[in-house]
């Protein structure tokens, strides 16, 4: 069976199933960095599942909290910037539309894990709190390894599931044995967060500076 890669252009507003695999992937390679394999990633059809993608990822720092969050925004920021994102037209994506969609409709979820609670005031993000999580997410952005991040992106973009030991496997290729010998299988019951249906919920978390 022929294996999906993910080259080229990237379908970010659709969203395609890679641009869904990469913002995934980029919490996943967040959490490797930090000494924490996922338990799941994976694609659902579940109907009571509030997104159509989820991971299983427990952290036990503020830290860790804070990086795994904006490890999809990072990557998304790394591909916005080297011109990979475009539109269903096959337009690249402007900053404008870079910004409604990754932090406006993407990060929902992971702002609020970011922040560590929900900080919407009438569902609307105040801008200051969208500045914060952007300025992290920069940060990370210079430090995630891609070659991980489109390794266990097009894991899940052919499997559609992948466990902690697969996702082990994939870091060993890439990270030293020095840190991925200290990478350890979670707990079955990790709490899972999951990736937002993205443009069903932008009128309600709009954010402020948005027009």
């Amino acid at each position: 069976m022929c294996q999906k890669l993910i080259k080229g252009k990237i379908d970010f507003e659709t969203p395609s199933d890679e641009a869904i695999c990469l913002h995934e992937a980029g919490h996943a390679c967040a959490a490797l960095l930090v000494g924490v394999v996922p338990a799941l990633l994976e694609f659902t059809n579940d109907p009571s599942s509030p997104g159509i993608a989820r991971n299983r990822i427990s952290t036990t720092s503020e830290h860790q909290r804070k990086f795994v969050a904006c490890g999809a925004y990072a990557v998304e920021l790394s591909l916005f910037q080297a011109n990979r994102l475009v539109d269903q037209a096959g337009h690249l994506i402007s900053e404008r539309d870079f910004i409604q969609i990754a932090v406006g409709h993407n990060a929902a979820h992971d702002k609020h894990r970011f922040f560590g609670a929900d900080l919407a005031k009438n569902g609307v993000w105040p801008a200051k709190f969208d500045t914060q999580f952007m300025s992290y997410g920069l940060d990370v952005s210079k430090k995630l390894p891609m070659d991980l991040v489109y390794s266990l992106a097009e894991a899940l973009l052919n499997e559609r599931r992948i466990e902690c030991e697969r996702i082990r496997d994939i870091a060993r290729l890439h990270l030293p044995a020095d840190v991925t010998d200290r990478l350890t299988c979670p707990k079955q019951n990790a709490l899972s967060t999951v990736t937002p249906i993205w443009r069903k919920i932008w009128d309600r978390i709009k954010p402020d500076w948005f027009n």
